[in-house]
């Protein structure tokens, strides 16, 4: 059984010319990390934060052993304007160029700039890299690949992603309500307090286990002023609302997932709630999913049964037994080749 070290360890990636934003990403690191095991690398979604993702892989160390999959370290990254990256970046995401702007090539540019930095030490070219994202972030992680085809990575893995049918009805209906539900959301509370009871009682948090709802508190939220109570989403619904309305949020990641179906070399695993929050609308997308990855040989689709489109926040044991699932596919056919 693996157990992950008790302090993770964060890394911050300064502005270059790949991304003008620094970059937060955490480490975890299993008291028993192999060599030549995978490195996962995470994205997460939209308005949230990549501490969001340390009870997932608690769950996971605790499940995988060395007969099924090996793996070295886990890493998880921020959009650079959310989580504690939001807070960093305050100054540039609040200029005009991206006060109400934002892509999933920003999510993209940031991942390249972790991957090709040489500040960390890691030469992430020689690493069993495995991409895993959710819901949002799968359009990140679909834009960096197509970008950078060259990044050596030994699969993906799409946790309900928000890939949507290409030129279709369904996709802009879905992608409007996304973006209306952002810009309409209330996003400031006088205090601490009064953010946790109003969040508790919304549908999107209330059934997030106990650490994940309070690691959105303190990685989710930051302070209004430097001299106030008050607090608000480190992510701004303005820049959420633009990503879900961004030239390459309706088209583009479903081209490349269609390529990847089509070229059949890469392994692809979907991991899919059918039982979630958007009462049929999600229908054509979840579809379209698993149609394109099901006809690969070296793809797989999973339905995940409980938690919803979150539920890598509300069920984390069942999405790493999922996962490990996945892991172990991507792990096996690389001892193959």
């Amino acid at each position: 059984m693996l157990q992950r070290r008790p302090e993770p360890e964060y890394f911050i990636t300064e502005p270059s010319h790949s991304c003008p934003f620094r970059t937060e990403a955490i480490r975890f690191v299993p008291l028993d990390s192999y060599e030549d095991g995978l490195t996962l690398l995470l994205f997460h979604a939209m308005n949230m934060h990549k501490e969001t993702f340390a009870p997932l892989v608690d769950e996971l160390f605790k499940i995988v052993s060395t007969g099924s999959v090996r793996i070295k370290e886990v890493w998880a990254i921020d959009n650079p304007n959310q989580g504690r990256s939001g807070k960093l970046n305050r100054e540039l995401l609040e200029s005009e160029k991206y006060r109400e702007e934002w892509s999933a090539t920003e999510y993209a540019n940031a991942a390249y700039a972790l991957l090709s930095s040489t500040s960390h030490g890691i030469d992430f070219s020689r690493r069993k890299l495995v991409g895993v994202a959710h819901s949002g972030g799968s359009t990140g992680l679909m834009t960096l690949q197509m970008t950078h085809p060259e990044i050596p990575f030994q699969g993906l893995i799409f946790m309900d992603p928000g890939i949507l049918p290409p030129h279709k009805p369904s996709s802009q209906k879905l992608a409007g309500l996304f973006r209306k539900t952002a810009l309409a959301k209330r996003d400031t509370w006088a205090n601490i307090e009064e953010a946790r009871k109003d969040l508790s009682q919304k549908a999107a948090y209330r059934n997030f286990t106990s650490e994940a709802f309070d690691s959105f508190l303190k990685c989710g939220l930051r302070t209004v002023g430097d001299h106030s109570s008050g607090v608000t989403l480190a992510c701004s619904k303005l820049q959420e609302g633009a990503y879900y309305a961004s030239k390459d949020m309706l088209v583009p990641p479903a081209e490349g997932l269609i390529k990847l179906s089509q070229d059949d070399t890469l392994p692809v695993h979907l991991i899919v709630c059918l039982n979630d929050e958007y009462k049929g609308l999600s229908d054509d997308m979840k579809a379209f999913q698993i149609e394109t990855i099901g006809k690969m040989s070296c793809g797989s689709v999973q339905v995940i049964e409980k938690g919803g489109h979150m539920f890598p926040q509300v069920e984390p044991a069942l999405t790493a037994y999922h996962l490990r699932i996945a892991l172990m596919r991507i792990w096996t056919r690389g001892a193959r080749l």
